[in-house]
């Protein structure tokens, strides 16, 4: 800057926290990755074991359900047919007429028993069987008998069927459950397996999220950089901003007062055409037309900053990185000629 004029700021600092910023996430980044890789080591294998094992238990689950399957088809459901068919075959009326038939028979087989057995009896006692006493007692107790026997063995029969049924129905009831039990075992070796596949991922999956995030932390430090270095070059933009508008204003300021200004700007980086056009006698200093870059319809008479420098450097200071001269303290007039 000029010796007049107050010092750039230093972004250094700024731009040396935002690397450091950047240096320490990446730094910890790295660390989260090397981290999530030594847990996914550590972890995989014994993610892979339980897998291994609800695998087995899969498996096992299956053979079970498949038992139970085989089981309640081929013992139970022929079972089941049974009774449905002894159920149908009792409500018919060919079915009634069996068992009454069957009752007359017990009937007359219990009354034929009775009879002989009378007749043998009444033989004993010296009773005459021809005689009209031993017919009616005969014919009695038969008819009696032969009721009361005739009636405990169908209800004997029919205890006997009935317990029968009532049997078989148990043993139906054992296996109507098969079919739920087959079904839970095919859903648990479903939901084993299910949880094998998720296991035998989850490895993986986690080794993922913790790069997910290790990458996170680093681009989190690059764009903390990004932000510094942003911000440092803003702050350099508009500083250059301001110095050439101050720059332009300054000279603008000197070139609107003609000759009655004091100072103005003589470096020569913002001149074109300059041409010797004479030597101040007093000064010994050259003069010199030329015309601003900034302004080339305009033309000018002055001197060279570098020159006076050598010989007056009290008459030249320098802003915003260019020189200044004081042609006051010259005692030579600047002046546009055209």
């Amino acid at each position: 800057m000029g010796k007049n004029s107050q010092p750039a700021p230093d972004y250094t600092p700024l731009a040396e926290a935002s690397k450091e910023a950047a240096e320490v996430q990446a730094a910890l980044g790295y660390q989260q990755l090397d981290f999530a890789k030594q847990q996914y080591n550590d972890t995989r294998p014994m993610l892979q074991g339980i897998a291994d094992q609800q695998m087995a238990a899969q498996n096992q689950q299956m053979k079970q359900a498949q038992d139970y399957y085989t089981y309640q088809q081929n013992t139970f459901r022929p079972l089941e047919k049974s009774i449905v068919a002894d159920a149908q075959n009792f409500n018919t009326a060919a079915y009634r007429d069996q068992l009454a038939s069957r009752a007359a028979a017990d009937s007359g087989l219990a009354f034929s028993n009775t009879r002989a057995q009378n007749q043998r009896q009444m033989a004993s006692m010296g009773v005459n069987p021809n005689s009209g006493r031993f017919a009616g007692i005969q014919n009695s107790a038969g008819i009696a008998q032969a009721a009361t026997t005739a009636n405990a063995m169908t209800n004997t029969r029919l205890q006997a069927e009935q317990m029968g049924h009532a049997r078989q129905m148990d043993a139906a009831g054992l296996g109507r459950n098969l079919a739920s039990a087959s079904l839970g075992a095919y859903q648990g070796a479903s939901n084993a397996g299910s949880q094998a596949g998720a296991n035998a991922q989850s490895a993986g999956q986690n080794y993922m999220g913790n790069m997910a995030t290790g990458a996170g932390t680093i681009g989190n430090g690059q764009q903390m950089q990004l932000q510094g270095l942003s911000s440092v070059l803003n702050a350099q933009t508009q500083t250059y901003i301001n110095t050439n508008d101050s720059l332009l204003g300054d000279l603008g300021g000197v070139l609107g007062g003609g000759a009655a200004a004091y100072t103005a700007f003589s470096d020569r980086r913002l001149k074109e055409n300059i041409k010797e056009v004479a030597v101040d006698q007093r000064t010994s200093l050259t003069l010199y037309e030329f015309n601003y870059i900034d302004r080339p319809g305009t033309t000018y008479v002055g001197v060279m900053a570098d020159e006076v420098e050598r010989i007056y450097p009290e008459a030249v200071i320098e802003v915003d990185g260019y020189l200044k001269v004081n042609y006051d303290i010259l005692g030579i007039e600047f002046k546009e000629v055209a």
